[in-house]
């Protein structure tokens, strides 16, 4: 590769950065994919992973806070050259700490999150908001083959190749790298330390951190971070015995690899496509239905290596079986679901769509999904007779019970620990013997700082204690969270503490008369629809037992009313007779409020629809902020308490179908 560009050549103002290298991580190809707008990516409209990034943020601003004489490198993004001198400038000092400091090499830049420095020994940090706690300091990051464990790769590699960076620009210095993670272990000693850290947006419509108070008025209390040395865990990576090589290029060596990456990125090139395992999740890997006129790079490396054709892509993936194993299905050259077989999982099909239960691991559904969706069974859902046993036990009224809830890295609040979960939201809806249904109870906590947790509970069971039905949720979600609430309940002072303790324990401890029944568990063991494809998400279970029933179309086609959906038919069709998933019905953040969808100065800043835990979260935790206004905080209320009782319908429209099929 040549240095001799042209000024005006845009292969000189290419840089392999951190996050293109981690991107790059598993599949050099993708590489080309996220660097070129005609290819699209899954996670453009990825709101959990918008989450986790404005969390990162967040936690980011607080590790600088806690090196209060560090100095911010101005000139970052466009202007590289200007940043990495002013960093090599900074550097010829005996002691300095350098925040977001640049280091450019050949056409590989990075910014160093912290850099401190004394003499010649200097400590690069990467913050992360990963937590770190006693049950990671016992497993540690490696393997027993000394290998680095597949949940710590991006985070290593990334300080791996920071550290690279900085000993080809700095060859005399001693560096030390560090992780600088969360410690899970220590509860925050101050109030409100997550509301000084609030996301606004800049200019360009990108998140950025505005403090809401003046830096030397911030009180922060002790440290919630852990610096730990990851010396010996970044040799092992440099050294190319990190882990089993991903590509070619990269079993070249941590040198050959990065400067291949490098010249791949600055020359535009994509690798030669090599398919594999890491090829099922590859956020590449798009439906048709929503390319939106780009193109997807996963169909762009399967018909390079197979020579697949439209056709082929029509078919039902192996990958999209449910818990595909993708690595022993690439190693067995099985590429489409027809491939599969139940003799293929050991798996008797003889009574598979009549026995009491799918009890044989995920065998038995896996093979139910194959069969069916590739038209070797007959396209009718299955409900197992082992369900209705399972019914009998049930008591009525019956409960359905939906959380909302945030697990921040920084506390909200006083004594609470990072990423503990903390509820501000719950909906009831009960079903009653003779099948009416009531939504019987929602809450949100509207008040702004105030501490959700125990106010939650009290009022949960003000509405359980009406009855003593059975008690269901979807998932385990509610239970973790309910544990969550019992560890603060323990630490805590409040005067009745002990009699919500034990009121949780009826709902958390295995054995107690009213364990709370998870519903997800019941669509796992005993049915299948060809219309939930792999998954038993509550999101696409709900559209596939409107999609079969009737019963539930002549409900719901007409206006369900509860406590905040109001006049809604949630029953309806596309021009091609498929149901509309009625999440996808509710109504835009602050829809019917005046003032908030029309005025520029009341905008909400988020999703358009809250529609996944993920929105939720973000929505209320902007609530926080003292300056939002009376009119968006209506809006965004409004809408968290429509979804949560759309969560809890959607469990009782379950239930129905079920019923109306014994």
């Amino acid at each position: 590769m040549t240095d001799n560009f042209d000024i005006w050549d845009d292969r000189a103002h290419r840089y392999l950065t951190k996050s293109r290298f981690i991107h790059a991580l598993d599949c050099p190809t993708k590489l080309y994919y996220k660097e070129n707008e005609e290819y699209v990516s899954a996670e453009e409209d990825n709101e959990f992973l918008k989450t986790l990034a404005e969390g990162g943020m967040q936690v980011g601003e607080l590790a600088q806070l806690y090196f209060p004489e560090g100095t911010l490198i101005k000139g970052k993004g466009r202007y590289k050259t200007i940043s990495s001198a002013q960093t090599a400038d900074y550097l010829t000092d005996e002691k300095v700490t350098l925040f977001e400091a640049a280091f450019m090499y050949e056409h590989c830049y990075v910014l160093a999150d912290i850099v401190v420095k004394d003499g010649n020994k200097v400590d690069l940090i990467e913050v992360k908001s990963k937590s770190w706690g006693k049950k990671e300091e016992d497993e540690t990051m490696l393997t027993n083959a000394s290998t680095v464990r597949g949940p710590w790769q991006k985070y290593l590699y990334d300080i791996a190749f920071q550290t690279w960076v900085f000993k080809q620009v700095n060859p005399e210095m001693e560096v030390t790298p560090y992780l600088y993670l969360i410690d899970k272990e220590r509860a925050a000693t101050v109030e409100g330390l997550h509301q000084y850290f609030k996301i606004v947006k800049d200019m360009d419509g990108r998140s950025e951190i505005e403090l809401t108070e003046e830096k030397p008025d911030l009180d922060l209390g002790d440290p919630i971070m852990k610096k730990i040395d990851v010396s010996e865990e970044v040799n092992l990576i440099l050294e190319g015995k990190g882990r089993e090589p991903e590509s070619e290029l990269e079993a070249q060596g941590f040198d050959a690899w990065v400067r291949g990456l490098m010249e791949l990125y600055v020359e535009n090139k994509k690798y030669p496509t090599e398919i594999g395992a890491k090829c099922k999740n590859c956020e590449h890997r798009v439906p048709a239905d929503k390319l939106n006129g780009k193109t997807c790079g996963f169909r762009e490396c399967w018909s390079e290596k197979l020579g697949w054709s439209e056709d082929d892509f029509n078919e039902p993936a192996a990958f999209d079986v449910w818990f595909a194993d993708a690595g022993k299905y690439m190693e067995d050259e099985i590429y489409k679901m027809k491939e599969l077989t139940p003799e293929y999982y050991g798996v008797d099909e003889s009574d598979l769509y009549s026995r009491p239960k799918w009890d044989n691991g995920y065998k038995d559904r896996q093979v139910v999904q194959i069969m069916k969706q590739t038209g070797r069974h007959e396209a009718d859902e299955v409900i197992l007779p082992g369900l209705y046993e399972e019914m009998k036990s049930w008591t009525y009224p019956l409960n359905f019970i939906d959380f909302e809830g945030i697990a921040p890295a920084i506390p909200f609040h006083k004594g609470a620990y990072p990423y503990k979960k903390t509820p501000f939201q719950f909906s009831v809806h009960k079903v009653h013997e003779n099948g009416s249904v009531e939504h019987a109870a929602e809450w949100v906590e509207k008040e702004k700082g105030a501490y959700p947790c125990f106010t939650f509970v009290r009022k949960l069971k003000e509405v359980l204690d009406q009855d003593e039905g059975s008690v269901f949720m979807y998932h385990h979600y509610e239970r973790s969270t309910l544990r969550d609430v019992r560890d603060a309940l323990e630490r805590s002072e409040e005067p009745d503490r002990e009699e919500l303790i034990d009121w949780i324990n009826t709902l958390v401890t295995e054995g107690s008369p009213r364990y709370m029944i998870d519903q997800q568990q019941l669509v796992r063991y005993y049915h299948y629809s060809v219309h939930m494809g792999k998954s038993i998400s509550i999101k696409d279970v709900l559209p596939a037992i409107l999609q079969e029933s009737e019963v539930l179309k002549d409900i719901y086609s007409q206006p369900y009313n509860g406590l905040s959906i109001k006049d809604t038919v949630l029953y309806q069709e596309d021009g091609s007779g498929k149901v509309i998933n009625p999440y996808k019905q509710l109504p835009e953040v602050g829809y019917g409020i005046p003032d908030v969808m029309h005025e520029d100065e009341v905008k909400f800043e988020g999703s358009e629809r809250i529609v996944d835990g993920g929105a939720a979260m973000m929505a209320w935790a902007r609530m926080q902020f003292p300056d939002v206004s009376e009119a968006e905080r209506e809006a965004v209320f409004k809408s968290l308490l429509q979804y949560c009782e759309l969560d809890t319908l959607a469990m009782v429209m379950i239930y129905q179908h079920w019923k109306s099929k014994k």
